[in-house]
């Protein structure tokens, strides 16, 4: 992807001071140079934070305090490209960005949000062309999503902890998702893999799930036409029992489930030709109503049965009791037969034994009198109930003859009734099942022709399975192994090219990228494998970051279409030399080649390949180096544009020092 930035933009906090910018050029090997602490290292961070990173790396401290927003201005393949992210205090980042498009931009005094990060990211996987499949064709994806414009920037970035780093070669390759993702992605950017085949994957991923199961379904109509042949047979059987077949023959041991559905398609019409009996309407509920009033009046005729008899239990019971009381009564009544002989032959005044005279009369003959009339009396009364209590019984007995004849009547009646009910019943069963049975043969014949129709499924399965073939041989592995091999070894090639010209240890022996492990390994004669942290010396460490960065870069140039933005940003090369005294700035015209030590020749070593590398591609890529080393470690190097001396009495560093009075 053609990107290069031509501006790195600090907007302050204090509106007062115009904007810090800081200015490249496309094409060149911009360099950077300054003392410690000046702000070189976090030039690094600011593209990446500004180019969509997920969270601020920009350092805490000054540069965040007195910044408001950070800026680039791109140069594009057709366009420029002016975007903006707010500083996102103590947050760790924020969503907030200013973002415009078009030719001959001005850095404006003053930016605001307008857009979000999230557009800047589809805005730049727009311009890549990078395919919006995942690589993973699972559900759950994992780190197979996507390729996004932010997995490129593993190639634009060597910042100082990485760029002599044995264990991590790539930027950002020293955390887990990133290196994850970095493995899966490698094959696309290597040009191995193309959007057509991660398409072609999908596709073949979905084409087998439809195979699968499209098959299933007709495996299931195949085995269920099979399974109807049983249940047709039993079919026949009961339809010849039942006699809806009545010119049929035995089933013989050749018929196939065709001639038994042939013979079964007679009995609907069959049935209907059958002079089968018509059952009226409201037949059976109106033999359910006299059932159910004759069940009511045998129960009322149960409950008055039962009234009498208790009745009658009630009045045996009386005229036992009534026969002892008369008993009782006579037997009193023999006591009081002297009362009457007593009163007419003693004088009521006189007392019959002592003989004396009473003025008022004897009171208590007179109460033996009356006692003993009650008694008689009494006496007469009981011995006239027991005729009414027998003439009462009688009546009773009479009754309950008459209500026991009527029960014994309506249980006939009723047995009459239900005889009748269940064979009404019966019939209306067997027209029933007679009916049901023909609507599960026609269900049944339904269901096996559907069953059997399954040439169109059987097409779709057999076209799927055609493509899928197509598809796998066009995805071969093999092939795809080769195309991968094959960039490999390119890259490979170009990484020793590069180590000679930087006369890196191992260059002479077989040194390969290996996009497995993500680092270098290098293969000795005597068969042993050797792996970047193996080699020793930081020199070593560093020089082969820079030969891979350089040969991948190189590789994805010569590819027709490349997601990989043609920058790289190298902070502080110079770093694993260690001279001991650098030669002023001043100094550097009158450079003796023999007086210089080692260590600058390293440092030296490394501009030129850089050099190098932009006359291989012909000035379309950018290379953007903050150092610590002056100018005499690139002094007549060619392609080196001198971005800025940041050290005392030269220039500003990257906050200007009236930021920093002001605040």
């Amino acid at each position: 992807m053609q990107l290069a930035i031509l501006k790195i933009i600090l907007w302050p906090k204090d509106q007062r001071f115009e904007p810090r910018i800081i200015n490249f050029l496309p094409g060149k090997i911009n360099v950077l140079t300054g003392e410690s602490a000046t702000g070189k290292s976090s030039l690094t961070w600011i593209v990446d934070y500004c180019l969509g990173s997920d969270k601020c790396s920009i350092p805490v401290g000054l540069i965040r305090d007195v910044t408001d927003w950070f800026g680039l201005h791109l140069q594009l393949a057709n366009t420029e490209m002016m975007l903006a992210r707010r500083n996102p205090g103590d947050n760790q980042t924020t969503n907030e960005l200013f973002w415009d498009e078009g030719q001959n931009l001005r850095v404006p005094v003053v930016v605001g949000k307008n857009a979000r990060v999230e557009d800047l990211k589809n805005r730049f996987n727009q311009i890549s062309q990078l395919p919006s499949l995942d690589f993973s064709t699972d559900d759950n994806v994992g780190y197979g999503g996507r390729p996004s414009c932010r997995d490129m920037a593993a190639f634009n970035f060597q910042p100082q902890h990485i760029i002599a780093n044995p264990y991590t070669l790539f930027f950002k390759a020293d955390t887990q998702e990133h290196r994850e993702k970095l493995r899966i992605i490698f094959p696309l950017v290597l040009g191995a893999l193309d959007a057509d085949t991660l398409a072609k994957q999908r596709e073949l991923k979905d084409a087998e799930r439809d195979h699968d199961r499209l098959r299933r379904e007709l495996d299931a109509r195949i085995a269920s036409a099979r399974s109807w042949e049983a249940e047709v047979e039993g079919y026949y059987l009961q339809a010849r029992g039942l006699g809806l077949l009545p010119e049929s023959s035995s089933p013989q041991p050749g018929w196939t489930l065709e001639k038994y559905m042939m013979e079964l398609q007679n009995v609907p019409e069959t049935v209907r030709r059958l002079d089968l009996p018509d059952v009226q309407e409201g037949t059976g509920e109106s033999a359910t109503t006299d059932l159910t009033r004759l069940i009511e009046a045998e129960d009322q005729l149960g409950q008055e049965i039962g009234a009498l008899r208790r009745r009658m239990d009630k009045l045996d019971q009386l005229n036992s009791s009534m026969a002892e009381y008369g008993a009782s009564l006579t037997a009193q009544e023999d006591r009081l037969q002297g009362v009457g002989w007593f009163a007419k032959f003693v004088s009521t005044h006189q007392c019959p034994l002592c003989s004396a005279v009473h003025i008022d009369g004897n009171s208590n003959i007179a109460d033996l009198q009356v006692l003993a009339g009650e008694f008689q009396s009494l006496s007469t009364q009981v011995q006239q109930a027991p005729p009414k209590l027998d003439e009462a019984l009688a009546d009773l007995k009479n009754d309950l003859r008459s209500r026991e004849a009527e029960i014994t009547k309506i249980r006939k009646i009723r047995k009459i009734v239900e005889g009748s009910s269940e064979a009404q019943a019966t019939q209306r069963q067997r027209i029933r099942q007679i009916y049901l049975f023909v609507g599960r043969v026609e269900q049944a014949l339904e269901n096996v022709a559907a069953s059997q129709n399954y040439g169109e499924l059987g097409e779709k399965v057999n076209l799927l399975a055609k493509r899928i073939v197509q598809l796998k041989r066009d995805l071969d592995p093999q092939a795809q192994k080769y195309r991968l091999n094959a960039s490999v070894d390119s890259v490979s090639a170009r990484i020793a090219a590069y180590a000679h010209i930087l006369k890196l240890e191992h260059a002479t022996e077989n040194v390969r990228l290996n996009v497995r492990e993500l680092t270098l390994q290098f293969s000795q004669l005597s068969g042993r494998t050797d792996y970047l942290w193996e080699v020793g010396s930081g020199q070593n460490w560093l020089g082969y970051h820079v030969a891979t960065l350089l040969a991948l870069h190189e590789h994805f140039l010569s590819l027709n279409n490349s997601a990989v933005p043609r920058f790289l940003m190298i902070d502080q090369p110079s770093q694993v030399y260690f001279p001991e005294g650098w030669p002023t700035q001043e100094d550097k015209s009158e450079l003796d080649p023999a007086e210089t030590s080692s260590d600058i020749e390293g440092v030296r070593r490394i501009f030129q390949a850089l050099s190098l590398f932009i006359e291989s591609v012909k000035g379309q890529f950018q290379l953007i180096v903050t150092e610590h080393a002056g100018a005499i470690t690139w002094n007549q190097v060619s392609h080196v544009n001198e971005v800025g001396n940041w050290r005392k009495n030269h220039e500003e560093f990257l906050i200007p020092k009236s930021w920093i009075r002001k605040t």
